[in-house]
């Protein structure tokens, strides 16, 4: 088959600071494309302007290499129906099969599970349950309001213990080696970095956190803590909410590389939720669960048209 004929199974993770995108061929699965790019600006674009950016992503990378069968993309702050349905329908108005989730549900799919919880603590963070055939996601909601257990999260409330011990008179070792990581040397300082500087980049001092809390700071472990319980109390909601949440699937930058965050959620999990939920690192990049559900839809489509070509008779017996 030429490659102009070639059909394409496309898979997308777009999070708050990377996208990657992954396309295999329809037709032995080999992977034909495998490239990440830094969503610059991401968080600052509407609806629309995602979507648009979503179509031009696939349209340039599939270029010259066939003719998309299916696209599945998991993007971060796809949080309601109607925010899917903008973020869908140019996919759908150029492609046969398309479908949009929350990235923290593309966690679930690369786990090998069609049910479960993914929870995705990066830059940003999300939690989202399947329910029944839909799926429902809390938290998140950005910097400036949530995404606790991401790096965003972690550095703003980091920036206001600067402030409070800053109010009450005190020196802390870590506030002054976090307001130096910013190269400035008074906390009001913090202020234009965090209104001039985009927040993938201030939301690398997450590290210095963690560092300090593993030194013995009482202070930058109580920050940590706080966060796992939260991301604990969205799984205990979903739950309540009738989410599946058997198994708790974790990605992201963050809780993949600080086993302190990891291991304070999966505490606070057994807490709150119970002892038979499981907690687990995705070791695999999630970008995989929107290339195996990419393909589950193109197999499902071609067994229907198989299925519908056949006579009535035929049908009774498959």
């Amino acid at each position: 088959m030429s490659r102009s004929k070639q059909l394409l199974l496309v898979g997308i993770d777009a999070g708050g600071s990377k996208t990657h995108i992954q396309i295999a061929s329809a037709s032995d699965g080999a992977l034909l494309l495998d490239e990440v790019h830094e969503s610059t600006g991401w968080v600052s674009l509407d609806g629309q302007q995602r979507a648009s950016a979503l179509v031009m992503l696939v349209e340039t990378a599939t270029r010259g290499l066939g003719v998309v069968a299916a696209v599945v993309a998991g993007v971060h702050g796809n949080d309601t129906p109607e925010q899917e349905a903008v973020l869908r329908a140019p996919l759908a108005a150029r492609y046969p099969l398309v479908r949009v989730l929350n990235d923290s549900h593309l966690l679930i799919l690369a786990h090998g599970k069609t049910s479960g919880t993914g929870l995705i603590a990066g830059t940003g963070s999300s939690v989202t349950a399947t329910v029944g055939d839909s799926a429902l996601t809390v938290g998140g909601w950005g910097w400036i309001f949530g995404d606790e257990g991401g790096a965003a999260g972690i550095v703003r409330d980091a920036a206001k213990a600067a402030l409070a011990v800053y109010d009450r008179g005190e020196r802390d070792p870590f506030i002054d080696d976090f307001l130096a990581w910013f190269s400035i040397d008074h906390p009001h300082g913090l202020e234009y970095v965090f209104s001039t500087t985009e927040p993938r980049m201030w939301a690398k001092a997450a590290s210095l956190v963690f560092d300090a809390a593993n030194n013995g700071s009482v202070r930058a472990l109580e920050i940590i803590e706080h966060h796992a319980r939260v991301l604990a109390g969205q799984v205990a909601l979903l739950k309540e909410r009738k989410g599946d949440v058997s198994t708790v699937v974790c990605a992201g930058g963050v809780i993949i590389s600080q086993p302190l965050l990891f291991n304070a959620f999966t505490r606070e999990v057994r807490r709150l939720v119970g002892d038979d939920t499981e907690t687990a690192l995705l070791l695999e990049p999630p970008v995989k669960g929107a290339l195996n559900f990419a393909r589950h839809l193109y197999l499902t489509s071609q067994q229907e048209m198989t299925r519908s070509a056949l006579p009535a008779t035929n049908r009774l017996f498959m």
